[in-house]
């Protein structure tokens, strides 16, 4: 029984001492920087147009 107690003790430092790894590393990450982009400004285009096909369709619609 002794050798299977030392096998999980082990287990579980190892456990513990990567979590305590794994944190430490997450709090004194660098924050990330978003990058700022160029807008785009839309114009007023009319992105379709509205045949007797779309008139029909919307009238089904309703």
């Amino acid at each position: 029984m002794q050798h299977n107690d030392d096998g999980r003790r082990s287990f579980l430092k190892q456990v513990l001492s990567g979590t305590a790894v794994v944190a430490g590393v997450a709090l004194s990450g660098k924050k990330a920087k978003a990058k700022q982009q160029q807008t785009v400004q839309q114009g007023d285009d009319v992105l379709y147009k509205e045949t007797e096909a779309f008139k029909k369709y919307y009238q089904s619609l309703r």
